[in-house]
């Protein structure tokens, strides 16, 4: 996982395509994407930023294909 986990960069690297925020209970970071032609939602949890980070890439390294394959 990379070692910069802070919130603002969180924020200026993902945050014109994700929305972020902190939830009270079990996980506690959420991120949504929401696809811009309104077919799906994609949302991503982690314990930490470094982890939410990590989660965020993975989706967006993803060719679209294999997300409607994991529908």
């Amino acid at each position: 996982m990379p070692a910069d986990s802070s919130l603002a960069k969180l924020f200026r690297e993902y945050g014109s395509r994700w929305e972020i925020e902190k939830v009270q209970r079990g996980t506690e970071w959420i991120a949504v994407q929401r696809d811009t032609g309104g077919d799906y939602v994609c949302i991503v949890a982690a314990h930490d930023l470094g982890a939410l980070r990590y989660r965020i890439d993975e989706v967006e390294c993803e060719e679209p294909e294999e997300r409607e394959l994991d529908r």
